[in-house]
């Protein structure tokens, strides 16, 4: 199973990424961990091996079943859940930068074939539903790469199965007329900027006053802009944030309670317990112990 990290401008540092090879396979266990926000310049197409995923974009909600594909954008700012609270969700993911498939900067290939889709803002993530010519070849090839990760020397024909999957993307959204829901750059960078903060100093106390101020706004239009992409405000994304961390560390270590509430930035273990609690209808210990069960 990959982990999650991000850089200090919560761009995703890609476990497996490599400039001699800028691809890998990941696949990532949803069932109770939130992927948080986060953006990078590579690319996603991958499918929901079990259960059911809900990406979440500032500007939308899809919902990923078992044996549906997706596509997600280069730099598109986005969070990963599980969509079937209770259930095993498994995805699969192909990584890729774009000179992986384009070779060179200015290629034709880029030109052509990588720069009409990456470019057009409107598609943030696409859905491959089966049940259709080209989405099931896709589909199929998507499987084909998860079992050629398993080949030695498979570099050359990973990127030979990718590009053809390429061109069975762009057949499969070619027709469709997305709508113009792009978020402004100014309004996207704003939430990018205090979203990275909060992810930067999360172990910190920290005020909406200090969240604002990264991006140069008043606490009102910081209030604002988290409610009007994200439906929260950035306090309870703070906390949601310190939960998530907090929940990844129970399963992961063998730190105690008090070291993870104060690794997380809670005031104590005894206030971490009760927001834990009221998150998640467990205690902390009760969910550690829940995840050992369930190894």
């Amino acid at each position: 199973m990959r982990s999650f990290e991000t850089d200090e401008n919560q761009v995703e540092k890609i476990e497996g990424m490599s400039i001699e090879y800028p691809y890998c396979l990941h696949q990532r266990n949803l069932t109770d961990i939130v992927i948080p926000w986060h953006w990078h310049e590579e690319l996603e197409l991958g499918y929901i091996e079990s259960g059911a995923s809900r990406i979440r974009t500032v500007n939308g909600e899809y919902i990923v079943h078992q044996g549906d594909g997706f596509f997600i954008n280069s730099q598109v700012m986005d969070l990963k859940e599980n969509a079937a609270p209770g259930s095993y969700t498994l995805e699969i993911n192909n990584i890729f930068h774009p000179v992986f498939l384009s070779g060179h900067f200015k290629s034709r290939f880029e030109t052509k074939y990588l720069d009409p889709l990456i470019k057009n803002r409107k598609i943030e993530v696409h859905l491959i539903r089966p049940g259709h010519r080209t989405s099931d070849r896709l589909l199929t090839n998507l499987r084909k790469l998860k079992e050629l990760q398993e080949q030695p020397d498979a570099e050359f024909a990973t990127r030979n199965l990718l590009s053809e999957s390429w061109l069975l993307l762009l057949e499969d959204i070619q027709g469709q007329q997305p709508g113009d829901t792009a978020v402004k750059t100014e309004s996207q960078d704003r939430l990018r900027s205090m979203i990275a903060y909060i992810h930067g100093h999360y172990q910190e106390k920290l005020t909406l006053a200090q969240i604002a101020g990264c991006a140069a706004v008043s606490e009102r239009e910081a209030l604002r802009c988290f409610r009007r992409h994200l439906q929260q405000t950035p306090v309870a994304y703070l906390t949601g944030f310190r939960l998530n961390q907090a929940k990844k560390l129970l399963a992961e270590t063998e730190l105690s309670v008090t070291e993870i509430s104060f690794r997380c930035g809670f005031s104590d273990s005894a206030y971490m317990g009760k927001v834990f609690r009221k998150a998640f209808e467990l205690t902390p210990q009760g969910y550690r112990k829940l995840r050992k069960q369930s190894l």
